[in-house]
């Protein structure tokens, strides 16, 4: 066997063209293969030891959980450790909500709370509050003050009327950044006074806890066992809350271990693909000496060992190559990836900082286990056909063997007069399998970055934004019921002194720069057929104008109702977003519904005229009728959102004005397309970079395979090409030659991306479409990735064509037709 591994170590010196190319694209899908797992593991340990940092450690919590029920999960079998939480009321503040809650220890460990200074309730009227609370309550104090707050108690129909009370300050907690925007705080109070302020049968707890013998659980056993226990003591599934963000950071996630999979797959299956094309294309011109070895006493299994240890030594070079050069990106893109995604994201720079100092460790060594034998897997499967086919040629065979396809007995076609496009024809014909294989090769990667262009095309963060916001600009009311010290903030009382009245809509048509206002109205009640764990489902309805007729109809999924016909006021239009609730709704069922007019309460009946599917823009409501249907049933102010369309000149100014009016009244809130659109454009930013970048790399790979066919192509016939010149073939005709194969692999390759890519890409979009992935609706052809995938082959085809012949030309035609004797 020495002899073999000898031959294998010579044959690689020789091909060095070839190995080169093989090693290129071994290192290459090394190089994707240790990125992907080291990234894609690193970007999840890093974000999730941000959270590990400050996260609650509980595995699940039960909301609104009876006195009773506490009591008996507390000594629970499978229940390791248990922590309660009761939140009791809510501090009274127009500006800012902050949250009166009580926890015991363990429920204080659990929660990871922690102190700027001082410490926990330990009397009853301690109070833990942040400095955030004191400038929002505009109240001076330091530990050990006496403050007076006036809070509402939670009670079980909502919130009771106004308390105040005198607590002293026991500690300091840190106010958090994340609640900046939504203005939410939190103050802790003792259990013991939550519990002198709530009676027995009140009380309603958050119980949290951790799972005995969850080290041995994947997320997704841990998130069901949770819901068995909750399912034991009657809390109803929506009440069960998994701690997704730390199980997600300290359990095996079934779903991240799956997508690895997939991706390295994708990799192996193109590694193996160009791999094995550029090994058969190269054993060509080289089944003629693995025949002559054969005549001289080889057997089959030498041959084939000779070809596989040479693989294997080239592997076994450019592998560390490979590893060498992921090692030292890794870490780097890493840091770029990161520092593009953090902004002004509080969490995603904890992140940041993290690998800045290397808290988190990015190499691991079963990421390298894993790279090393898919790499080796690569190899292997890829030198399985050429292995077979230089051993099983005969050495008669192999003597004259050049790889062409057997023809049967079939007369070749011959021509009197020969032409440049008649020699390449003939040339591409004769092996019509390693043309097939090169264009399969290239147009794999094609087709793949088709799929992708073209889900990243339909997920256009212009038309995302505009499915969220309908118009330019919004003012909408801001309503909740079930507040005894604000029932003025309940929809019925809203209605009967609605601050969106007919003079406030023109105030707003007046303000320079709009051009459009239409309003939305608002009908709301319960439906008594229809409860959810006991509780009675509501009825929201959106009343819309006759301008939006065709919006209604073509959202139509299931039965049919025009506009008219849900003017007559029997019928109503409702969201497929109610099927998934009550998935035994159909078109032509009655539901009865107790809408609220004001005071009042009135019994209406509909028949379901149609089930529609639509965005929210629309309202996001559960249904839909015509306004004037609404108007007639109900005398009350139902105006409820403005959608302004404001011209783009007067944007600006507009928006500020617009704003000046909303601000009159506390009750209104605004929203602008603008801030959607940046929202979503920052992320499919991201999104696309890191496609783009994979299918960059995976390209790469697809390239070596052209450049060594483009190679094997001209230097496997040199003798016929020089014998060609010698009778009168010039040089100019013989680059043309080349440059016409060139072509001809050119459109092969475009054919089989852009033609196959653009058919798979609009399946990919009706699969997203169906699945709602990034909110896609529209298709969209990717036109530009389209044009740039084509320049980008046909550059590189001209340059691989411009290089090899440029080479090809320093030999001498003597030394050409001299070749192979």
């Amino acid at each position: 066997m020495k002899t073999v591994t000898k031959t294998a170590l010579a044959n690689v010196k020789q091909n060095k063209g070839r190995n080169f190319l093989c090693g290129c694209a071994i290192a290459l899908t090394t190089f994707l293969i240790f990125v992907v797992l080291t990234v894609g593991y690193g970007m999840i340990r890093v974000q999730l030891a941000s959270v590990d940092a400050y996260y609650p450690t509980y595995h699940i919590m039960f909301r609104q959980v009876s006195e009773k029920n506490t009591k008996a999960l507390q000594v629970h079998n499978d229940i390791e450790e248990i922590g309660l939480r009761m939140d009791l009321g809510q501090i009274i503040d127009d500006d800012a909500t902050i949250i009166m809650t009580a926890m015991d220890n363990n429920g204080i460990r659990l929660n990871k709370a922690e102190l700027e200074e001082g410490t926990f309730p330990k009397n009853e009227k301690d109070i833990v509050v942040s400095k955030g609370v004191l400038e929002e309550l505009g109240i001076q104090g330091k530990l050990g003050d006496e403050i007076t707050i006036p809070y509402q108690i939670y009670e079980k129909d909502g919130m009771g009327y106004a308390k105040e009370d005198t607590f002293r300050i026991c500690g300091f907690m840190e106010s958090s950044d994340l609640n900046k925007e939504k203005k939410m705080y939190f103050v802790m109070n003792s259990m013991e006074y939550a519990k002198q302020m709530i009676p027995e049968a009140d009380r309603e707890y958050r119980v949290m806890f951790r799972l005995a013998d969850a080290e041995h659980m994947t997320t997704d056993e841990i998130e069901e066992r949770g819901k068995e226990i909750g399912e034991d003591f009657g809390v109803p599934e929506r009440n069960v809350v998994e701690n997704r963000e730390y199980l997600a950071a300290n359990y095996t996630d079934p779903s991240f271990v799956k997508g690895m999979i997939v991706v390295i797959v994708m990799v192996v299956l193109a590694g193996i693909l160009t791999i094995y094309s550029i090994y058969y294309v190269s054993m060509i011109p080289k089944v003629q000496e693995y025949g002559k070895l054969k005549a001289i006493g080889s057997t089959k299994r030498q041959i084939r060992q000779m070809v596989f240890r040479e693989g294997m030594l080239v592997t076994a070079l450019a592998l560390p190559v490979g590893l060498l050069i992921s090692s030292f990106l890794s870490r780097w893109i890493m840091k770029q990836m990161i520092t593009f995604m953090a902004g002004e994201d509080p969490l995603m720079q904890v992140a940041a900082e993290l690998v800045k100092n290397g808290e988190v460790s990015l190499l691991h060594w079963w990421i390298y286990a894993i790279t090393i034998m898919a790499v080796l897997f690569t190899s292997a499967v890829s030198l399985a056909k050429p292995m077979r086919i230089a051993a099983k040629v005969s050495p008669i065979e192999a003597m004259r063997y050049q790889g062409l396809e057997k023809r049967g007995k079939k007369v070749r076609k011959g021509y009197q007069n020969l032409t440049i496009f008649r020699l390449t024809k003939a040339n591409m014909a004769r092996n019509k399998k390693r043309t097939g294989i090169t264009i399969v090769t290239l147009g794999a990667t094609g087709i793949l970055f088709m799929v992708v262009a073209t889900i990243l095309s339909c997920a256009a963060p212009k038309e995302i934004a505009r499915k969220d916001i309908e118009s330019d600009y919004k003012i909408k009311l801001e309503t909740w019921g079930g507040d005894k010290m604000n029932p003025d903030r309940d929809w019925r009382q809203v209605q009967q002194n609605n601050p969106l009245t007919k003079a406030f809509i023109d105030q707003v048509r007046d303000v320079d720069g709009v051009e459009e206002v239409k309003v939305k109205t608002f009908m709301n009640g319960k439906i008594p057929k229809l409860s959810m764990d006991g509780e009675i489902w509501d009825a929201d309805i959106i009343g819309l104008d006759a301008s939006y007729a065709e919006t209604l109809e073509k959202g139509e999924i299931q039965g049919h109702v025009t506009y008219e016909e849900l003017e007559k006021g029997d019928k109503i239009l409702m969201s497929a977003n109610m099927l998934y609730w009550f998935p035994e709704l159909k078109v032509g069922d009655s539901l009865k519904m107790v809408l609220n007019m004001g005071d009042d309460q009135v019994e209406k009946t509909f028949e379901i005229g149609a089930i529609g599917d639509y965005y929210a823009s629309l309202g996001g409501s559960s249904f839909y009728l015509p306004q004037s249907v609404l108007e007639k049933m109900n005398p009350n102010n139902l105006n409820y959102t403005l959608e302004i369309t404001v011209n783009d000149q007067k944007k600006n100014s507009a928006y500020q004005e617009l704003q000046a009016l909303a601000d009159n009244s506390e009750y209104l809130v605004t929203g602008s397309y603008e801030e959607q659109l940046q929202e979503w454009e920052k992320n499919m930013r991201l999104t696309s970079v890191l496609c783009y970048a994979f299918l960059i790399i995976l390209g790469g790979i697809g390239i070596m395979n052209l450049v060594n066919t483009m190679m094997n192509s001209i230097y496997t016939r040199r003798r016929e090409l020089g014998m060609i010149q010698a009778i009168g073939m010039s040089e100019k005709q013989l680059i043309r030659m080349l440059q016409l194969e060139g072509i001809i692999y050119t459109l092969g390759t475009l054919a089989v991306s852009v033609g196959i890519g653009s058919l798979v890409g609009y399946g990919a979009f009706l699969y997203a479409k169906t699945k709602h992935m990034f909110q896609i609706s529209e298709y969209h052809f990717p036109v530009v990735p389209a044009v740039l995938l084509i320049c980008v082959v046909a550059f590189l085809q001209v340059l691989l064509t411009y290089g090899v012949s440029a080479n090809f030309r320093k030999l001498s035609l003597i030394d050409r037709i001299r070749y192979a004797e």
